[in-house]
């Protein structure tokens, strides 16, 4: 038994490093792994200035630009660009029926899955997994926040520390507490639907390089854009 144990946790240590060099191969400098603890689909999609801190999990398909993952955090589904995702963050897809029509929460009477090894049912008359997670852009989830499957947390969202996301969070909203509820809006609606229509998280790496005060000024921003329309407009 222990030597079966052993040569188990050899056998997905060396299946995980695998994965870790075929990713780090592919992508080189664009993504920074701190070290073999991580552990990461090996079919997602990084477009770069990414980072998997230590024992952290990504299991999603796509991560945005500028986006990194704290440590022993464990996040799935996609996730946009400039995202800031704090240590010890953990998202579940799973879900268990408890409510009528049904009587137990035990897969084995719902799922042919077999989690536990073994299963009464013949068929799955249950939904265990919900859609993937989905993180627009420019998000901050804060440490100790957990997220419940089929959850959209949309772009300028900021999730703060402890809370349990178990719906959607609309854009640029601050939610918190368990279950999260929204606090406040980081800006007016005039200024949201701004935001929301420029979307300059979408502007390549050289207009950052040029522009990247901009960032630091909501106001200056809007003069930028409205200075941009009007010369469209005057072509």
């Amino acid at each position: 038994m222990i030597q079966k144990l052993v040569k188990n946790r050899l056998t997905t240590w060396f299946r995980n490093f695998m994965n870790l060099l075929k990713v780090k191969l592919r992508y080189g400098d664009k993504i920074i792994i701190q070290n073999t603890s991580c552990r990461i689909n090996p079919k997602a999609v990084f477009e770069g200035a990414n980072k998997l801190s230590n024992n952290s999990t990504f299991s999603g398909s796509l991560m945005g630009y500028g986006t990194y993952i704290g440590h022993d955090s464990d996040i799935g589904g996609v996730i946009g660009r400039f995202c800031c995702i704090a240590p010890y963050v953990q998202y579940n897809p799973g879900s268990h029926p408890f409510t009528p029509p049904y009587t137990a929460v035990s897969p084995m009477f719902y799922s042919t899955s077999k989690q536990c090894g073994v299963t009464f049912a013949t068929e799955n008359v249950f939904k265990e997994y919900l859609k993937p997670l989905k993180i627009g852009n420019d998000v901050w989830i804060q440490q100790d926040v957990f997220i419940c499957g089929g959850v959209e947390i949309s772009d300028g969202a900021i999730v703060l520390a402890g809370a349990v996301v178990t719906k959607d969070v609309p854009p640029y909203a601050i939610v918190g507490g368990v279950p999260a509820k929204v606090i406040r809006f980081r800006y007016d609606e005039e200024t949201i639907q701004f935001l929301l229509h420029i979307k300059w998280w979408n502007n390549d790496i050289e207009w950052f390089k040029k522009n990247w005060r901009l960032l630091n000024d909501i106001n200056k921003l809007k003069e930028y854009y409205a200075k941009k329309d009007k010369e469209m407009a005057n072509e």
